[in-house]
């Protein structure tokens, strides 16, 4: 009679390797996949978020703006890293709405690798994009937006208005 030493063989560890490589590999673009989703999906949070905010405090028109003058202003930017929103009281295309300017009320940041679109205009470091609102909380220019991330699946599209 034989002894078992309660071992594997290289075999059965062979198959066994072989098939979690073929796993991992399966699961690597889902997961890729499931993080780019995730990206847009944050970016098209907080794009509708600046937008609400922008659009409160134009009703609120604190300068006392009057129409058809811009009572706050949604500016997009990207330094190509990150895309910066900064809502601001008055024209989004003031001296004042920049990061840490004067005019601006909030501000947030998104991944610079979710490419952002709006009017079929990308924004890019040379090409932000400036959104008014009037002292009714209507945009003076509608926007629709585009945020894309590795595919056409994980784009998110909608319009601000």
């Amino acid at each position: 009679m034989r002894a078992s030493n309660g071992g594997f063989t290289l075999v059965e560890l062979m198959v066994t390797t072989a098939l979690v490589g073929i796993l991992v590999l399966a699961a690597v673009p889902l997961a890729t996949n499931w993080v780019y989703s995730s990206q847009t999906h944050t970016a098209r949070t907080q794009l509708i978020e600046a937008y609400s905010l922008a659009k409160s405090l134009a009703l609120q028109n604190p300068n006392f703006i009057a129409l058809p003058a811009a009572a706050a202003g949604l500016s997009v930017t990207t330094d190509g890293t990150n895309t910066t929103l900064l809502v601001c009281v008055g024209s989004a295309a003031a001296a004042g709405c920049v990061s840490n300017g004067s005019s601006v009320k909030w501000s947030t940041t998104y991944s610079g690798l979710v490419a952002t679109g709006i009017n079929t205009i990308p924004v890019t470091t040379s090409t932000p994009f400036t959104l008014d609102i009037d002292n009714r909380g209507e945009p003076i220019t509608s926007a629709n937006y585009i945020l894309s991330r590795g595919g056409s699946t994980n784009n998110e599209t909608g319009s601000l208005y």
